[in-house]
């Protein structure tokens, strides 16, 4: 099987040396990542410069390729040029920090699995959540359980999976659970300081809350310690307004530049 590995914080992260000391046996896999952190990038591509990109010995352990841009640039140049054929699977992690809820859209961690679905690429975002020490090892070895159970349930081409694993501790994971994302706001702030001639600077705080929860989501799920589990799509089409926008009268535009 030939596998792409991608993260958002870097080809020296170590989530993503642990993750593919974790699935290196599956077959022939081949990294490719920024060479610096990119979190909360999203679905950002580089377009007004060229890339860099650079073979890396990451630890001795393994070669990489480092490239000067996001985690979907990274997906692209993988696919369109540096590997021989195209991946069968790709994987995005392990991101230290939970992707959750409406976190899913700033993820620069899904955002690199979600490209890889949108090329027709079967493909699997891992994050584990923050708490005590980020134990990537354990988490690794979890990764692949997960990964295994997913092949074997049929992961098809194009088909993108979200997991996120709970802090790690003596009793956790819990148990896993296949859950809809949360989709409520999160409560969040910025911290404000006052510069010379008037301006501000405001830096965003790392600190925020999720809000209620309408239904049992991949935020409830994994804040109770589960592993959590979640398909997702590229398509953001609310199809349960399409019809009553489709079925407007629309007219024509009008004419002329007034």
């Amino acid at each position: 099987m030939r596998i792409l590995l991608v993260n958002d914080d870097g080809i020296l992260a170590p989530g993503l040396a642990a993750l593919r000391a974790a699935v290196e046996d599956l077959g022939e896999v081949t990294v490719v990542a920024p060479d610096s952190p990119q979190s909360a990038a999203g679905r950002s591509i580089t377009l007004h410069a060229p890339i860099a990109c650079q073979r890396v010995h990451v630890d001795g352990r393994f070669w990489g390729y480092g490239v000067s841009g996001r985690p979907a640039d990274c997906v692209k140049l993988a696919v369109r040029e540096l590997m021989e054929a195209p991946p069968q699977l790709l994987l995005a992690g392990i991101n230290p920090g939970a992707n959750t809820g409406v976190n899913v859209f700033y993820s620069g961690t899904v955002a690199a699995a979600a490209e890889g679905a949108l090329l027709g690429i079967a493909s699997v975002a891992f994050s584990l959540d923050r708490g005590g020490e980020m134990d990537f090892h354990r988490a690794g070895r979890l990764c692949r359980w997960v990964l295994d159970a997913l092949l074997a349930a049929g992961l098809a081409e194009g088909e993108l999976v979200n997991v996120n694993l709970p802090a790690l501790s003596a009793d956790r994971p819990r148990g896993v659970k296949v859950v809809p994302q949360g989709t409520a706001a999160i409560t969040e702030s910025y911290r404000r300081e006052e510069q010379a001639g008037g301006s501000a600077l405001f830096q965003l705080n790392e600190q925020y809350e999720h809000g209620p929860q309408e239904q049992e989501t991949d935020v409830e799920a994994l804040a109770g310690g589960f592993i959590t589990i979640t398909p997702l799509k590229s398509d953001m089409t609310d199809r349960a307004r399409l019809p009553r926008l489709q079925g407007h009268t629309w007219g024509l535009p009008p004419e002329g530049n007034g």
